[in-house]
This record gives structure tokens, C-alpha cells and sequence, in this order.
């Protein structure tokens, strides 16, 4: 028996009642790592650095007073301003069953985020402003040594190769260890945080070492939760922010610092808007922006070690 041509108005389509988020980073992972400054009502931030003071030996009765000048010099930091938007038809709220708005305001706020990130990095391997006025740049080589694909460490003036591929290896204990030595060749503070941002590749590497994942060298248990927080003296965390190197792209550049060796700077934290557009139909619009920057402050501070990819 056939059914009655009026049935169809008994069947209806159901809706989630919730979206879902798409695999993604929701949150800057880079900001809460490194010193943070506020920025007032200005362009560009300038940040006096002070060297190592002299000490003489007092070799006479009542000597004329030393004067040892303390080297004095500046960083500058200039806020780039970032923003986002989206605007959601009418007929598309009536087709819905929940508010799109503040899911999609959410989504702006974790692009931002990972906007804040690649400044981050983007300071910390690239030129810094430097000098009285900022005029002066400096070059991540030029002040900072790095570890090489093979373990070994450059000089200043020379970036992190992969050269020999063949050499090329993973992040390793020993590898650790040399970035250890060059903090304390370079009488970084002890007492500082630091920081290891690693990619997956290279978490996946760590945890097959025996030192990292065994009970018998590591109490923390490494592979319980799948990932390593400290280790060796570093807080780790993994990023998929990080690039390749430029010249082979077989090896993946890895970014470790002390805390205060890059400085990011916030004119304007996440500000959102959510209001009608009386000129597109009264559609609504979301929007989000943020005025911030970042500058590496001491190369003796910043390091980057290259890991095998593949």
C-alpha cells in the first residue's frame, strides 16, 4: 500500500544543536613563555639592555675613584597591527538553531593567537632593532651560535646548517646537552626559565630515547601523557609554527630561549565587535584585532638547533 502524498509533512531534519571546532591551535602557545611588556600610546617601544659592570683591584691608600662605564644599549619594538572578520547573513541565523556569533568570534581569537606565534618567531630568528633610535639592525647570526644537523655548534656569523645531509639527526641527549653549554658559556642566569619549542617529528624523536621515556632515568614518565613538559633543563612543548630550513628543507628548525631573551610587546590585547551592518543588509558582523610586537632582546639568550624531518 502506497503512502499517503501527505506523509512527507511528518518527516523533518534534525540539526546539531552545537558546532564543531576543525582540528587547530586555539591559543598562543609562544606568549606566555617570554617577557611580556605593555605598550602605551605609541608605534615603537624602545628597552634599555645592560651589560656586565668592571671591578678594579684597590692597590693604594685613598685611590682616585674609578669610573667604569657599564655598557648600555637598546632595543626597539615596533607594534604591527592584525585583524579579522565575518559577517553572518540574517537568513542564515533563521536556518540555525544556535548563534553562530560567539563560535566564530572564538575562531578569530585562535587565528590571532596563532598570528601572535609566527611574530614571535619571526622576531626571534630575524633582525633585530637596535641603537639609540632603532636604526641599527642585527641579525640572528651575528649575535646568537646555534646547533647544527650534525651537533655541531656554530660560530657567530654563521647560521645552523643541515650540510652534510648525510649526517643530518635527530633531536638526541646529546644535542640537549650542547644547548645546555652554550646558556652557560654565556653565563646565562640559571635561575632563568627556559624554553625548547620543538615539532611533532622531534617529540616523537624524544620520546623513543631511552633517557627521556625510561622510569630508570626519567621519574616524570614521558610516555603516559604522550609528551615531555621538562627535561634536561628545558620546559618543552611542540609547534607546528616552526619552518624547515631554507636550503635543503630537510631539517626542522627548533627554537630554544631563556624567558626574557625575546620580549613581546602589546599595544592592544584581542578586542572583538559583534554589530549590525545597516549597509550589507543588516547582516552581522564579527570582527576581532590586536596591536602587538616582539623582538629578540639577547642573542646569548636565543638558540636554534635543526632536527632531522624525515
Amino acid at each position: 500500500m502506497s503512502l499517503p502524498s501527505t506523509i512527507d509533512t511528518a518527516f523533518t531534519q534534525q540539526y546539531s544543536s552545537m558546532l564543531y571546532i576543525l582540528s587547530q591551535q586555539t591559543k598562543s602557545k609562544f606568549a606566555s613563555r617570554v617577557r611580556t611588556e605593555t605598550v602605551r600610546g605609541a608605534k615603537d617601544a624602545y628597552y634599555d639592555r645592560l651589560g656586565e659592570a668592571e671591578v678594579e683591584d684597590i692597590s693604594t691608600r685613598h685611590p682616585a675613584t674609578p669610573l667604569n662605564e657599564i655598557p648600555n644599549t637598546r632595543r626597539r619594538v615596533t607594534m604591527t597591527d592584525s585583524h579579522t572578520n565575518a559577517l553572518i547573513d540574517h537568513q542564515d541565523q533563521l536556518k540555525m538553531i544556535i548563534n553562530p556569533q560567539n563560535p566564530y568570534a572564538q575562531m578569530q581569537a585562535a587565528a590571532l593567537g596563532r598570528k601572535i606565534d609566527d611574530k614571535i618567531i619571526t622576531a626571534a630568528f630575524g633582525t633585530a632593532a637596535a641603537g639609540v633610535d632603532g636604526t641599527t639592525s642585527v641579525s640572528f647570526k651575528d649575535e646568537s651560535v646555534s646547533i647544527c644537523g650534525d651537533a655541531t655548534v656554530t660560530t657567530k656569523g654563521t647560521l645552523a646548517s643541515v650540510a652534510p645531509s648525510s649526517t643530518l639527526a635527530d633531536i638526541s641527549l646529546e644535542k640537549m646537552l650542547i644547548m645546555s653549554r652554550l646558556y652557560n658559556d654565556a653565563d646565562v642566569d640559571p635561575d632563568l626559565q627556559k624554553f625548547w619549542a620543538i615539532s611533532p617529528k622531534s617529540l616523537e624523536d624524544m620520546l623513543n630515547l631511552e633517557e627521556v621515556g625510561s622510569a630508570d632515568y626519567n621519574t616524570l614518565k614521558a610516555l603516559v601523557p604522550g609528551g615531555v613538559d621538562y627535561f634536561a633543563g628545558f620546559n618543552w612543548f611542540w609547534t607546528t609554527r616552526l619552518t624547515k630550513d631554507a636550503a635543503t628543507s630537510t631539517g626542522y628548525r627548533s627554537l630554544s630561549w631563556a624567558r626574557d631573551g625575546i620580549l613581546f610587546g602589546t599595544a592592544e590585547g584581542l578586542y572583538n565587535q559583534i554589530s549590525e551592518r545597516d549597509d550589507l543588509s543588516y547582516a552581522v558582523q564579527v570582527y576581532s584585532r590586536m596591536s602587538n610586537g616582539a623582538v629578540r632582546m639577547d642573542g646569548d639568550k636565543v638558540h636554534e638547533c635543526l632536527n632531522k624531518v624525515a
